[in-house]
């Protein structure tokens, strides 16, 4: 088990807890209720953690997350395989039926708009 994020704030870790997840990577958040203590523990001891179960996972981890906090990707719209709708460079899944776009796992583009 290993911690691949502090986070500042409670959606933030939740948002990268939740790409974990969709990757299949199991985690989970420690310190999740502490942010009421501030001030009476150390700031540095209650901000929220994202930890890995699973050792192996660790480097996957740390990339997802590394590639969440990229800016928004730039490029050619692409047309969702499963629905046939137009989305832009920046979404990682379609906007009509929620179709994960290849880009988002291996880097390849989809069908191009």
């Amino acid at each position: 088990m290993k911690r691949v994020w502090t986070g500042a704030s409670l959606p933030d870790t939740a948002h990268f807890k939740n790409v974990l997840e969709h990757s299949g990577i199991a985690s989970f958040i420690k310190n999740r209720d502490l942010s009421g203590a501030l001030g009476d523990l150390p700031v540095f001891d209650v901000g929220p953690e994202l930890w890995v179960l699973d050792d192996e996972h660790v480097q996957r981890a740390e990339a997802l997350i590394r590639d969440s906090v990229r800016p928004a990707a730039r490029g050619a719209p692409w047309r969702c395989p499963a629905c046939g709708e137009d989305n832009e460079p920046q979404y990682a899944a379609c906007w009509s039926c929620g179709h994960i776009d290849n880009r988002a796992c291996d880097g390849r583009p989809t069908e191009p708009a």
